[in-house]
């Protein structure tokens, strides 16, 4: 066996020492779950994996580039021998060996031949291909056979739901086989129940290793974000407006239709007898019916808003969310039971909406067109961006500029028909056509993309030295035959025009995210525009990733990640969702903030002031202010070194940690503060007029007998109610601050995961850290925990602080507030749910460290009413809590 004849020949970093020490306490459930941004050694981690586990593995990759990584990577572990002559190496799975390193796409054996056909190994894999029964069995059967017990998947982000539940039927029926998964851009943005299924599978994510870490021991460079904003074009413009005034015909229209009316005023909910469990499954449709009935000014039906414990202020106004749920209600919710005339009307409306292109199969378009958002972040506008950007790198770093710019499509189709509609479109040759006609430097500028491959003639014959130029061909290009169009190998013209940017030949590189982003290393690249219209943060995370690896040959190196936005200000819905999207694209990275020397996720950090709403409108014109900040930013460039080392101020322990954020502190400080506050006042009542009666009755003619019966007084009472005083302080001790009552609520939650064992680190080496962000919102996070522990205490407290969805159980503390009654309602954690033994242990730390509370189990049908009236609460504007997972260097 060779496991013990590897051995690593260098040093391991520390931040790969640390996730090597704690593999063993991660493999209790047969799986590994790490998180390793580009650059951390994720292949040769992997090897160690491999070479300390002492069983036969299975290496999945999604290229064949990164297959032949984990058998070349043995070099490291090998002295002196030729790796790819190793006995016990295979790169077939008709084949295996003790390590067999294959693509995803070798286990389908329908994917086979298609695969040969097509270029992009990736586009590939997004093949959502069924796994059949016939093939998961003899793949069984090969693991079986050939005593393979360790499975490791490399860039796990990669499986498609197909894969993800084969895998986990393999892992099923394998219990002993040990899942190892590696990812540098796990799927945080996916879907709920898309991420549950990741979970699944792969397990909670025991360690991760973040750029920042990479960036403070110098394997990354220092790197910011920067937003470049542009105008939509006229056309688009138009397009905006046009769908802007159907919605509001559309919704105008059922509003004032007495026939739309009556179907809504039609709704069961609307009697007397309606079921509260009806209302529980889909709150959302009540609130709707309720905001289109106040909209009217009808008279609201009590018995719904006594069972849902809301006043006619508490209902949202009729926006267009609230008119996409109650449209889609009458469309197909199962809770309406239309008449026949009614039937006939919804039958009609659906047709209206389908001419109208506001409803597409069972998907309604009145709060965000998808196809509009697509055109808008796919924006010609954004052609004038990469250009500006150009030149204004250009100026800024001269011949030191190495550029990358990355876009979705090639859009050569004019050049390929040679018919000029008049029409342009973003894609890489329109870029490179823009960028090349203006710029200073147009001899240094090529395009590189899967289909399409332009140089300046003037670099044709070093770029054929550096490949086979017998398998290639150059056609002049432009009118005085200035630049070669070349076609030949793509992973021979892939190097060569790498080799020519690196050395500063290339200054700028036009290209497609598919065959530019992972996978393709060029660390020379200290300027990247991303024209992409991907919001995922995977993809993001990997194009980030080429421009933020550091060069030898340039140790002072820092890097520009430019993202480009397109608005229409005069659209204060539709105009503005390329914003949307690029703000939820930058919640799931780290980086540096521009606010103070803190490194956070999150579009805040950016401190993007033009785009910034006050009291909820957006300001007037905020392209040329938000482009006037970021060039003057971007002027500063030479600083970012210096900000990231201030940044890292902190204990060598320091690292990227899950927070949690919230925007308001829960009400139960307000309670805690009232009550206490009232004990104190009271006691100080009792004092007061106990003195008075004392004074009065003796009449002390001298002022210290007067003291004196003022302190005997004080100190009797004190004594009398010490327990009750001292209770009472602790309590406004612990509450007063602003961020008291979430720190509690932090203890308590970080007490009870101890207590119930799913936290192994001493409660007295972690610490809850409650901060306060720039906008009046808070941060909590444990540390001195493992990061598996951090991440499962910020899941838990997402849900406690969330609006309550359908919990097993809650925790209900009766309360007033401006002299109302009112219940605060918190979520149990499911991971303290799923048991009543451990949602005890949550209510008793709740109550020990929060404040007394009653513990509800949802699923009886006392617990069911008061589930209706907590998960209300969560849907009204004026209780509704915006809580969200945020990560921070602490």
């Amino acid at each position: 066996m060779p496991f013990d004849t590897l051995t690593f020949r260098y040093s391991w970093r520390p931040y790969q020492q640390r996730v090597l020490d704690a593999i063993d306490d991660h493999l209790d459930d047969k799986r590994l779950h790490i998180v390793a941004a580009p650059g951390a050694g994720k292949t040769t981690l992997g090897l160690e994996v491999f070479k300390r586990l002492k069983k036969s593995a299975l290496v999945l990759s999604p290229t064949r580039v990164i297959r032949d990584q984990w058998i070349d990577r043995l070099s490291d572990f090998c002295d002196g021998k030729e790796v790819s002559n190793l006995s016990w190496v295979s790169k077939s799975i008709h084949e295996p060996k003790i390590l067999t390193s294959i693509t995803y796409q070798a286990l389908h054996s329908q994917l086979s031949d298609e695969l040969a056909a097509i270029e992009d190994e990736v586009e590939a894999l997004e093949l959502d291909e069924g796994v059949t029964e016939t093939e998961l069995s003899s793949f069984v059967a090969t693991l079986k056979s050939n005593n393979i017990n360790v499975i490791i998947l490399d860039e796990a982000h990669h499986l498609r739901a197909e894969w993800w539940r084969a895998l986990d039927k393999v892992c099923t029926a394998l219990p002993e086989i040990v899942l190892v998964s590696l990812t540098a851009t796990p799927p945080y943005d996916a879907e709920g129940h898309e991420w549950s299924r990741y979970e699944q599978l792969c397990g909670p994510i025991d360690e991760e290793i973040s750029i920042p870490e990479l960036v403070k021991a110098g394997t990354l460079c220092g790197h910011q974000d920067y937003i470049w904003a542009v105008d939509v074009s006229t056309t688009e413009k138009q397009k905006v407006k046009e769908y802007d005034d159907r919605v509001s015909t559309v919704c105008n229209t059922l509003f004032e239709s007495k026939e739309f009316e009556e179907i809504i005023f039609a709704h069961p909910w609307l009697c007397v007898d309606f079921t509260e469990q009806e209302v529980i499954r889909a709150p959302e449709i009540a609130i709707a019916i309720l905001s289109f009935i106040k909209a009217k000014n009808g008279q609201l039906p009590q018995g719904l808003c006594i069972t849902l414990d809301l006043t006619e202020s508490d209902i949202p106004e009729l926006g267009r969310h609230w008119w996409q749920v109650l449209v889609e209600t009458v469309l197909f919710s199962k809770t309406f039971k239309h008449s026949d005339a009614h039937k006939e009307s919804v039958d009609q409306l659906k047709k209206q909406l389908r001419a109208s292109e506001l409803l597409y199969n069972r998907e309604l378009s009145l709060e965000r067109s998808r196809r509009l958002g697509r055109s808008l972040s796919q924006s010609v506008s954004k052609v004038d961006a990469c250009i500006s950007l150009h030149s204004l790198e250009y100026e800024q770093r001269g011949d030191m500029l190495r550029q990358v710019i990355l876009t979705d499509y090639i859009r050569d189709e004019a050049l390929v028909s040679g018919i000029d509609t008049g029409e342009v479109s973003l894609g890489a040759w329109p870029i490179f056509k823009g960028v090349t006609s203006s710029s200073t430097i147009s001899s240094q500028i090529a395009l590189l993309t899967g289909r399409l491959s332009i140089i300046h003639s003037s670099l044709l014959n070093k770029l054929l030295a550096l490949v086979d130029s017998g398998k290639f061909k150059a056609e002049p290009m432009g009118n005085q035959g200035q630049y070669q169009k070349v076609t030949g190998p793509l992973n021979q013209l892939t190097t060569a025009f790498t080799h020519l940017l690196m050395v500063g030949q290339i200054k700028t590189l036009v290209g497609t995210r598919s065959l530019l982003g992972e996978g393709w290393d060029a660390p020379a690249i200290n300027s990247l525009v991303l024209a992409s219209s991907v919001g995922s943060f995977m993809l993001t995370n990997q194009m980030r990733g080429r421009a933020i690896r550091i060069d030898k040959n340039n140790p002072d190196k820092v890097s520009s990640i430019w993202h480009l936005v397109a608005i229409d200000r005069k659209s204060p819905y539709s105009g503005w969702s390329d914003l949307y999207d690029l703000r939820n694209r930058f919640e799931t990275f780290v980086g540096l903030s521009e606010m103070e020397p803190k490194i956070e996720s999150g579009f805040e950090r950016m401190n993007a002031a033009s785009f910034r709403e006050v009291n909820g409108v957006m300001p007037g014109d905020p392209v040329p202010s938000n482009n006037s900040l970021m060039r003057s930013r971007f002027r500063k460039i030479t600083t970012l070194g210096h900000r990231w080392k201030e940044a890292f101020t902190l204990d060598e322990s320091a690292r990227v940690v899950p927070s949690v954020e919230t925007p308001t502190i829960p009400s139960i400080r307000h309670y805690h503060i009232k009550h206490t506050l009232k004990y104190l006042l009271m006691q100080l009542g009792a004092f007061i007029g106990f003195a008075a009666t004392s004074i009065l009755h003796f009449q002390p003619q001298n002022t210290s007998v007067l003291l004196f019966l003022l302190s005997f007084a004080f100190l009797g009472i004190m004594i009398y109610k010490l327990p009750q005083t001292i209770k009472a302080v602790r309590i406004l001790t612990k509450h007063l601050p602003v961020e008291g009552s979430l720190k509690q609520i932090g203890v308590a939650l970080a007490e009870s995961l101890c207590q119930a064992g799913l936290i192994e680190t001493s409660i007295r080496r972690m610490k809850v850290n409650v901060l306060a962000g720039y906008d009046g919102s808070f941060y909590v996070s444990l540390t001195g925990s493992t990061f598996y522990e951090s991440s499962l205490f910020s899941g838990c407290l997402a849900e406690i602080l969330a609006p309550i969805e359908n919990p097993r159980y809650l925790v209900v503390r009766e309360g007033e507030m401006f002299g109302k009654k009112r219940d605060d309602y918190h979520a149990v954690p499911l991971k303290l749910a799923v048991k009543k033994e451990l949602a005890q242990i949550f209510f008793k730390s709740w109550c020990k460290y929060v404040g007394p509370s009653e513990l509800i189990y949802t699923r009886s049908p006392e617990g069911r009413k008061r589930l209706v009236k907590a998960r209300m609460k969560a849907f009204s504007s004026t209780f509704r809590r915006d809580v969200k997972r945020q990560d921070r260097w602490q």
